[in-house]
């Protein structure tokens, strides 16, 4: 069991420099489908249960953020799944707030102009793990090189999740294509609808933080094969004349490169790329 016996609602934190939307957003739609009352602090839009509360940063300022949870909480949300962005952390916006459960993504160079050197931003990550208690667990992405570091000083129960190396949560794509991706999680295939190993990850991560959760791993890719992209993040929108536009967010030299990879191994040098940016 993990969280906070005392408390009615888990609070889930994700943080990395990519991949927090998508994470935080399908932990909410596959809890939701599970029958929960759920809760949603991320970039895109803030949720209690079905109401959507517009949002402007990627955490709350300390006061909007216990607001809102006092409302999931009150409202009989059981859940809260939250991106944890590093200005928040480092401006201890999220003081005080009891973690069931973090999640790591992966970590690359952004926010320079905040926090001046990537070792001051990688601290920033960092604290949020070294202040889980013991009550949480702590999901990291084993094959970012710095994903064992954000862990190494945890009181939380860890837990790694990867694409290429022994791990607790260990997925491999077996097909892909603009429709979706065949993979393999835990020796299990599952079907899913999105495109590359980038969301191979973040899926990775979902089924992880799931099965930790205490969901059943069957049940969890039943959902896992439901759920769709979140809005903007690698969407493939498709014409009858044969082209496909890839709407995507990314805003790190890291996210775009990934984007660009991910369309031209899919295409396997048999179409033409137009980048618009």
């Amino acid at each position: 069991f993990f969280g906070d016996p005392t408390s009615k609602l888990d609070l889930i934190g994700v943080t990395g420099t990519n991949g927090k939307t998508t994470i935080a957003t399908l932990l909410y739609n596959m809890f939701r489908k599970f029958g929960y009352k759920v809760g949603l602090i991320s970039t895109v839009c803030n949720y209690i249960d079905g109401e959507a509360i517009p949002t402007d940063h990627t955490t709350p300022d300390p006061i909007t953020l216990n607001k809102l949870l006092g409302r999931m909480a009150d409202e009989g949300c059981k859940y809260a799944f939250m991106e944890v962005s590093s200005h928040s952390i480092a401006q201890k916006r999220i003081g005080g707030l009891r973690f069931a459960g973090g999640i790591f993504t992966n970590i690359t160079r952004d926010h320079l102009d905040y926090h001046k050197t990537f070792e001051n931003y990688l601290k920033a990550k960092k604290a949020f793990f070294d202040g889980l208690p013991k009550t949480a667990f702590a999901l990291t992405n084993a094959d970012d090189r710095n994903g064992m570091v954000m862990v190494q000083n945890t009181k939380a129960k860890v837990y790694s999740y990867s694409l290429r190396t022994l791990c607790d949560f260990k997925g491999k794509v077996l097909e892909d294509g603009f429709d979706g991706m065949l993979m393999d999680i835990n020796n299990r295939e599952v079907n899913v609808q999105f495109i590359g190993r980038f969301n191979a990850s973040n899926l990775l991560a979902v089924y992880g933080a799931a099965c930790i959760l205490g969901k059943k791993p069957e049940d969890v890719l039943l959902l896992l094969s439901t759920l769709h992209p979140v809005s903007g993040r690698f969407d493939a929108l498709r014409s009858p004349k044969g082209y496909t536009a890839i709407v995507d967010y990314a805003h790190t030299p890291d996210a775009l490169i990934n984007v660009l990879d991910t369309i031209h191994e899919v295409l396997r040098g048999r179409g033409k790329v137009i980048t618009v940016v």
